[in-house]
């Protein structure tokens, strides 16, 4: 008898163990699974930055933001100043990916952000951006999602999914796009701005400019089902585009590219349209040559108060020539290299259509 007892208490013990097993595999197995790209809590992330930023003064906005790492190298921080004026939007991306990340089998991009510039995060939009082919145009992905506050310490993780995903261009819905490629994702970034994503431009409301600042410690792929083929370790910061190909004319013209389109050329040529605006409302001004005149005069004022007078006329003369090179510069290329590249390409088009038969590609409006 007392045999046969402890024969059931060893039986009992070896079920309970193996329950408690399953129980844990199944608990396992139930848990999402993630991929992380970009450990940007880790030292180990590049010093040279993977990402780049695109601000609204590719639109001639005056918006300016910064994508780095903490001092203490923990994270990355976003920042900058938003604006109302001529645009509001900042942003990064990162640099496009050497080869394409296959994000099939997963459902979307998470983000770690911590909020921490003020206790507003829900005054402005965000959207998170992603390019599936190798073109540098102007259609992407996006997909909007909401930031919450922060207690300041913790991080909260946002789930972006695949789904949500529509294709844009600028803030505006493309309908004619075809359907987004899991298998080919060249580019990841994000936007935090005015806009939000709809059929025409549309702001919402009370958008709050000026200063803003979220840290942001991982960025990846995530899976709310676990799955073998997806128990995959971090990956490595993916390997970014970087052609060191060299021409004559590239090593003609990127100096006259960089003097004309450069991007503090742009912000200056922005800052000065908000000027000039100013002085048109203003002083009642009429043209632009007089309220551009205004506006410069202003300018001058002010750093021959705090400079002196020698300091900001050698700044005038300076600009006043940089700026006449860059607008004849600027003039002659648009005349003898876009326009004609332009029209090159439409009879380029219009010959596929009219004499070879071609269908015409639906254009993405």
């Amino acid at each position: 008898m007392a045999v046969l007892l402890l024969l059931l208490l060893l039986l009992a013990a070896a079920a309970i163990q193996s329950s408690a097993l399953l129980f844990s595999q199944l608990a396992i197995s139930s848990l999402p699974t993630s991929l992380p790209l970009f450990d940007l809590s880790s030292p180990s992330t590049p010093a040279s930055s993977p990402f780049e930023r695109i601000d609204d003064v590719i639109m001639g906005g005056i918006s300016s933001s910064r994508f780095e790492r903490n001092s203490g190298g923990d994270h990355w921080t976003f920042s900058g100043i938003l604006r109302n004026d001529g645009g509001g939007f900042c942003g990064w991306r990162t640099k496009a990916f050497e080869t394409p990340l296959d994000a099939t089998g997963f459902e979307g991009v998470y983000l770690k952000i911590r909020f921490t510039s003020d206790d507003e995060p829900d005054r402005r939009t965000y959207k998170l951006t992603i390019r599936d082919d190798q073109t540098r145009g102007e259609y992407v992905r996006q997909g909007m999602f909401k930031v919450p506050r922060s207690d300041g310490s913790s991080f909260s993780t946002i789930k972006v999914p695949f789904s949500t995903l529509v294709a844009v261009r600028g803030p505006v819905i493309n309908p004619n796009a075809p359907d987004f490629k899991k298998d080919t994702v060249f580019q990841i970034g994000m936007v935090i701005s005015k806009f939000k994503i709809a059929a025409s431009m549309e702001t919402i409301d009370d958008f709050r400019d000026g200063t803003f600042a979220m840290d942001i410690s991982e960025v990846g792929f995530y899976s709310d089902e676990s799955q073998d083929n997806l128990n995959a370790t971090p990956a490595a910061i993916p390997v970014m585009s970087n052609s060191t190909k060299s021409s004559f004319g590239r090593s003609v013209l990127a100096p006259v590219f960089k003097l004309v389109f450069s991007e503090k050329s742009r912000r200056r040529r922005a800052a000065l349209n908000v000027l000039v605006d100013r002085a048109e409302r203003r002083n009642g001004a009429k043209g632009f040559g007089r309220a551009w005149f205004q506006s410069v005069s202003v300018s001058y004022k002010n750093r021959a108060r705090s400079r002196g007078k020698v300091s900001a006329a050698a700044t005038f003369t300076k600009r006043f020539i940089a700026d006449s090179v860059k607008f004849f510069l600027g003039k002659t290329l648009k005349f003898l290299v876009f326009y004609p590249l332009l029209a090159t390409f439409k009879m380029v088009k219009l010959f596929k259509v009219k004499v070879l038969g071609k269908a015409p590609v639906p254009e993405m409006k």
